[in-house]
């Protein structure tokens, strides 16, 4: 039997969350397997072969031995609190991925996360932030340097191929944004900063994919704005209808922010998957996104919670369709080159043999 990463999901996985399931089920050079607090249903968009309630083994030892588990992987920091105490028992490693809000260091988030990581910083093996800025974020608290591996998230790129874009000489000009309806993700400024867009370019429409707990008061300040005809708010979407919107759109616009309570971003994949589909992006100087665009290179980038620079921005590309071509080809290469999902999943597996390596040292 291969060795066993035992992938650990505290909840059921929801439909934006495609990126956790696509770090299980596509490892081919260890065996993986899924434990979790829940039952299992078949009856999902995520099944998966192998899933073992926790609930349900009533020796977690002899369990861990039989399955050959090597390490456990967890899938977001939020939900090490459940599984540690088994780890350090039966002296499993555990690797945590870290993805956004679970890393801040933000405002109230800092609190909150050095309390919540008291134990794992002094047991875990390997933590791993999507980005560089979450991996300083780790070092503010507390995590050593020496166990932290940045692995960026990748994506599918051929469920999003490149397709060149020019702007309409009729008809409506689609940005699109993608996000769910929370603080974190901007959708007033954006809002605010299409109003002005729409006054100078009346053609525009934008068109919003995602809800959330803030989607009334994001609807309330659309009729305030008097943009009821030309905001469409389209509601959740899975990805491969995701990626039948991004056809349609001519820009892409996600005005991230550090939300009052220190919850922030790690590298929205909503800009990736834009960014290889060939549409011109513009977004927020926020947490790892800088990694990803390089302003007035592959995109365009505002201070975050500013309206009129956000503005700005999508005029930039209005006003200025000769650039699409040579912006929208180097993004592209960017996300071939950083964020391909099945060269991430052979990343994520070189960290993993550095655990297995390890591991060999010791025992012998």
């Amino acid at each position: 039997m291969k060795k066993t990463i035992a992938h650990f999901i505290e909840e059921k996985i929801k439909t934006h969350q495609r990126f956790i399931y696509d770090q299980i089920v596509k490892i081919d050079q260890y065996r993986s397997i899924v434990i979790g607090p829940f039952d299992n249903d078949n009856n999902t968009e995520f099944p998966f072969d192998c899933y073992y309630n926790l609930n349900n083994i009533k020796d977690l030892q002899r369990f861990f031995a039989e399955q050959n588990v090597m390490a456990i992987h967890v899938h977001h920091g939020k939900h090490v609190k459940s599984i540690l105490p088994a780890c350090i028992e039966y002296n499993i490693p555990i690797i945590v991925s870290i993805r956004g809000r679970d890393g801040s260091s933000k405002f109230k988030s800092y609190a909150r996360n050095t309390k919540r990581y008291s134990s794992l910083v002094k047991h875990g093996a390997m933590y791993l932030p999507v980005c560089h800025f979450l991996a300083e974020e780790l070092k503010t608290l507390g995590f050593p340097d020496e166990k932290i591996h940045v692995l960026y998230g990748g994506i599918d790129l051929n469920l999003f191929p490149y397709t060149e874009r020019t702007l309409p000489e009729n008809g409506e000009i689609r940005i699109l944004s993608v996000g769910r309806l929370v603080e974190k993700k901007g959708f007033p400024t954006l809002i605010q900063a299409f109003k002005q867009v729409h006054a100078k370019f009346p053609n525009t429409k934008l068109h919003i994919i995602g809800t959330g707990k803030d989607e009334q008061k994001i609807q309330s300040l659309i009729s305030e704005c008097e943009l009821q005809d030309a905001v469409v708010l389209k509601g959740a979407l899975d990805l491969r209808q995701i990626s039948n919107e991004l056809k349609k759109a001519h820009l892409f616009c996600l005005a991230s922010q550090t939300g009052s309570d220190g919850d922030i971003e790690g590298i929205p994949n909503a800009l990736k998957e834009a960014m290889a589909s060939g549409l011109p992006v513009i977004s927020t100087q926020h947490a790892g996104i800088p990694e990803l665009i390089e302003h007035k290179v592959t995109g365009y980038l505002v201070p975050e919670s500013d309206d009129s620079e956000l503005a700005k921005g999508i005029q930039f590309f209005l006003k200025h369709p000769e650039i699409w071509k040579k912006y929208t080809q180097g993004a592209r290469k960017v996300i071939e080159k950083n964020f391909d999902l099945n060269k991430q999943i052979q990343e994520q597996q070189k960290l993993y043999d550095l655990l297995d390596d390890d591991s060999q040292r010791f025992e012998t």
